[in-house]
């Protein structure tokens, strides 16, 4: 977290390595996992020593010889641990401070901290740089958080989940084991599969959910959802019926469970949840679920074909499973119109996601990126484009075949393996040669162990590779390696190759 002090970041990445493995670590080693340097690792050991298991033992065990430890089955203390180092940071304590507690005036807030006036003042400032991305602010006068409600509540989903973790849960008014059951009832009403690794994370989506609209902050929408039922088919009209059914159903299990009556915009987001599951069973089939886009949004659900027709152009076939991928772009499309999607709600994706898919798959890099830069000033479309790495995320994580449709692109190299110790060596090199090659490489020997001309047009042989010096290349190129190739002569030709398809 970008909040957190350097010295901070270093006990908790010691503790979280210390733990993870059932063995005695050096100075040296710590150092070695890019913590921080020997001398700044063995001071801050030396402040740690004071860390108690919950029997009053020293958590860290330091001993001479055998180095530094501890002991595997005390993962929890180390979240509690952990979690104490994270709050005794000044912004955390603040962000923590104003979402949970009552309101509180910029001067009570110097106190409770103990911090001077233009401290705080700095405070807030390095705060509000870190939630320019979510087009939120905290404002010294009041002292509270301002913006879309939306993106505020995504915001404490996300910092609360980075602070606190998955067993450490920070609400004591509500129970997180009445969040788990009040999920697991709504997902299977509404027939959803969720990952159980997403669970925690869901909890805290609901809880901030609920615990903001108990300090009145509500979502507020500029338009109302409503159908003109003469208008729509009967399929359309009973999916819409089965909505309404499940909002008064929703609705008066989060009354029971939580004491709270959402509205139907507080009910719309809160379904939000759904798109972000992934691949799910509902209530609806994929059919039916186009059908009620279509109905409702006839603009949008022909732009988001539109594009899907550009995909398609990359590579002059078909999506496999537009159908799908159909559905998943609309829901996508509602999801970022709600919320600035940044990388994803279930796990946060790190940049080196996108530059491999530039790497692997740079045809389709280069073509996606050119249709996704075009669409920015599309009256429908642009905000849908925004966030191109989590559209490209999207699209190459549901999109089938997409792999081989971009090696298929790729230019296919044939090599000629020959050795002056007979057909049955040329084949032992090129088995050998096999192991390393990526797969776009055709390999072909000769019973005759003969080279000519004519044999390397008919083959169209773009390289030879031989143990011998050849009298004449025959006009390709040629790679000289040893009888039994070495494994630097094989990772050479491999190099070699994949420059020549790329």
């Amino acid at each position: 977290m970008e909040l957190i002090d350097n010295k901070s970041k270093r006990w908790i990445n010691i503790l979280k390595l210390l733990v993870s493995k059932n063995k005695w670590w050096s100075l040296q080693e710590l150092s070695n996992e890019n913590i921080g340097s020997v001398r700044a690792i063995q001071s801050d050991l030396e402040q740690m020593k004071s860390f108690q298991t919950e029997n009053g033992e020293p958590l860290i065990h330091i001993k001479p010889r055998q180095g530094i430890s501890i002991c595997y089955t005390q993962t929890i203390r180390v979240d509690y641990y952990i979690k104490e180092i994270l709050k005794d940071t000044i912004e955390i304590r603040l962000i923590d401070g104003v979402f949970f507690e009552q309101n509180r005036s910029f001067y009570e807030w110097m106190d409770t901290l103990n911090i001077s006036r233009s401290t705080l003042y700095n405070t807030i400032h390095k705060i509000n740089s870190l939630l320019i991305s979510y087009d939120i602010e905290l404002r010294p006068d009041s002292m509270q958080f301002h913006g879309n409600e939306k993106e505020i509540r995504q915001f404490f989903v996300e910092f609360l989940f980075e602070v606190y973790g998955s067993r450490l849960w920070p609400f004591d008014d509500i129970q997180k084991q009445d969040a788990v059951d009040f999920l697991q009832k709504l997902f299977q009403v509404l027939e959803v599969n969720l990952p159980d690794v997403a669970i925690d994370k869901f909890c805290l989506w609901l809880a901030v959910s609920i615990h903001r609209v108990r300090k009145n902050f509500s979502i507020r929408r500029n338009y109302r959802y409503s159908m003109d039922k003469e208008k729509q088919t009967s399929t359309a009209k009973g999916i819409y019926k089965q909505i309404k059914n499940l909002e008064e159903h929703v609705c008066q299990m989060t009354k029971d469970t939580f004491g709270v009556t959402l509205d139907r915009h507080e009910f719309v987001f809160l379904l939000l949840i759904e798109p972000a599951i992934g691949h799910y069973k509902s209530i609806e089939t994929v059919e039916e679920k186009l059908m009620f886009f279509q109905s409702h949004t006839p603009h949008l659900f022909e732009a988001i074909h539109s594009f899907i027709n550009q995909l398609e152009l990359i590579f002059h076939q078909e999506v496999a499973n537009r159908k799908v991928m159909t559905l998943i772009l609309l829901q996508y499309y509602v999801y970022s119109r709600e919320i600035t999607v940044r990388d994803g709600f279930l796990f946060k994706k790190k940049s080196r996601y996108l530059s491999e898919v530039k790497k692997q798959l740079p045809y389709f890099y280069s073509r996606i990126t050119h249709i996704i830069q075009e669409l920015k000033t599309d009256d429908i479309l642009a905000s849908f484009v925004k966030n191109e790495r989590e559209l490209i995320r999207i699209i190459t994580s549901n999109w089938r075949g997409l792999v081989h449709l971009e090696m298929d692109r790729r230019n296919v190299l044939d090599i000629f393996v020959i050795s002056t110790l007979g057909y049955n060596h040329s084949l032992l090199i090129a088995d050998l040669i096999k192991l390393r090659l990526p797969p776009l490489i055709h390999i072909f020997t000769s019973p005759e162990n003969t080279l000519n001309e004519l044999t390397m047009d008919r083959l169209g042989i773009d390289m030879i590779v031989t143990d011998t010096e050849l009298p004449n290349q025959l006009g390709r190129s040629t790679l000289l390696i040893s009888s039994f190739p070495t494994k630097k002569e094989l990772d050479n030709l491999n190099r070699r190759l994949v420059d020549m398809i790329d």
